[in-house]
């Protein structure tokens, strides 16, 4: 079986949160701008919809006289209350987005169709190469139990990590990587520690696990690798050591 590319997936490597303002009726836009890294996934995340109403995106080009369908993606997914724009490549490097929401589906497809927008903010297309956004960390057998290679990694914001468990994993065995407390520089909003700096992870078969997406909160985040027997559920190796993702951001903000 061919091994499936990390790179190739839809899963999210930037999250943006989108907010309908209930008392000014207005849509607000996360981020004042936005450099993304060539390749990338974006998730558009709306949140506090009036009902009836549905989410869409819309692009331009730098300058603002050209409207593009899918801006620099090669497809948009859009949902109930989220919108995914895939694998980010284009020539042209400045582009604008906006966020919108409509009442019903379709702009034009009711005479009395009602669209609020969010300002349309920059963004830019940084052209990264791939192995720059992937890590891959190795797990190997240990004589105290697991220990991944290298101990320390470093990530920002659009690079993802990819645990490789192919040395170590039997038949029944799945993997799981798991997070513990961190040393942060700032409180997060969300305790949840599990997932560390990643906004998700994407298990594929029992070979390895990726760590997708940033939470733009800059620290130490201390994980442990484990194998499971998923007939039991019970942990039958797991890491020796306290290996350590040094997250430095998200590169959300302008530099």
């Amino acid at each position: 079986m061919s091994e499936t590319d990390p790179l190739g997936s839809t899963a999210p490597d930037y999250t943006i949160d989108v907010n309908f303002n209930q008392r000014s009726l207005e849509l607000e836009f996360s981020a004042q701008y936005l450099p993304i890294l060539a390749g990338s996934n974006i998730l558009l995340r709306f949140n506090k919809l009036p009902s009836g109403w549905s989410p869409m995106v819309e692009f331009r080009n730098e300058d603002g006289r050209i409207a593009v369908s899918e801006g620099p993606f090669e497809q948009v997914m859009v949902g109930r209350n989220q919108i995914l724009a895939v694998n980010a490549h284009s020539d042209i490097a400045h582009f604008q987005i906006r966020a919108l929401i409509q009442r019903g589906f379709g702009i034009h497809s009711e005479s009395d169709a009602s669209v609020i927008f969010a300002p349309w903010t920059p963004f830019k297309l940084s052209h990264d190469t791939e192995k720059e956004r992937l890590i891959t960390v190795e797990v190997t057998e240990g004589k105290d139990g697991l220990e991944v290679h290298p101990k320390q990694i470093a990530i920002h914001g659009g690079m993802r990590v990819r645990w490789d468990f192919s040395a170590v994993a039997g038949k029944h065995h799945q993997p799981m990587v798991a997070y513990g407390r961190p040393f942060l520089e700032e409180k997060p909003v969300d305790t949840q520690e599990f997932f560390g700096p990643h906004e998700n992870f994407v298990y594929r078969s029992n070979t390895s696990v990726e760590g997708n997406g940033n939470n733009g909160i800059k620290g130490i985040y201390r994980y442990e690798v484990y194998l499971i027997d998923i007939r039991t559920r019970a942990i039958v190796v797991r890491s020796s050591a306290d290996p350590q993702t040094d997250n430095e951001g998200d590169v959300m903000d302008p530099q």
